[in-house]
């Protein structure tokens, strides 16, 4: 019967060492279990509080959610939010404007705008100034294009180019290019006008345009 002494004093050191009494180790809600029910003294309850304490658990914080973290360093590593996968690409828009004819007073440039739907569809607005003092008038402007294109014209927005660049006429026109990322948008203009009662008919070719159109 004697040696039956030792277990409480080995529960009475393991407390000891562990800075407490030997109750019943704490519910581990952290480890997302249930509460299993209370060890036998001596066995159980001082290890399980022994594991708890390796752990960590004398002062449990619910760890950072995995996702969120690895984003966060995607986040970081990537420069930031604004470069992240699910900002928006850019639409097809406009182009910068370009000369497409510059001859005896009257320019004419082009501005191209891509149908965001329909890529091979191009929008071109026309505009039509003076660099001379003198208005150009009887304004003309004509466009042909190749078989494999569409065209479709709308009226200008009068005949009468004001002087000295105080003003502009403009012209829509469309073309669809059915050979698109294969051929290029070419085009043949004519244009008509009079500038100082003298008038002028002229010709040329238009293939100019922006990469992308």
């Amino acid at each position: 019967v004697a040696p039956a002494a030792p277990p409480p004093a080995e529960i009475d050191l393991l407390s000891d060492i562990l800075g407490g009494s030997p109750a019943p180790a704490p519910p581990p809600q952290a480890m997302g279990g249930a509460p299993p029910a209370a060890p036998p003294p001596g066995m159980g309850g001082g290890m399980d509080s022994m594991l708890m304490d390796l752990l960590g658990s004398s002062s449990p914080a619910p760890a950072p959610p995995p996702a969120q973290g690895g984003m966060d360093a995607m986040t970081a590593m990537m420069g930031g939010p604004a470069m992240g996968l699910g900002a928006p690409a850019p639409a097809p828009g406009s182009f910068a404007p370009f000369t497409a004819f510059n001859k005896n007073g009257l320019v004419v440039s082009f501005a191209c705008t891509k149908d965001a739907a329909n890529p091979s569809v191009t929008a071109i607005e026309a505009s039509f100034t003076s660099s001379v003092p003198a208005p150009i008038s009887g304004l003309n402007f004509q466009v042909a294009v190749p078989k494999y294109m569409k065209l479709q014209m709308s009226p200008a927005s009068g005949t009468t180019v004001p002087p000295s660049g105080s003003g502009k006429v403009t012209q829509l026109f469309k073309v669809a290019n059915s050979m698109h990322g294969q051929k290029p948008v070419l085009l043949r203009i004519k244009i008509d006008f009079g500038v100082n009662g003298q008038n002028f008919s002229e010709t040329g070719q238009v293939d100019s345009f922006p990469a992308g159109i």
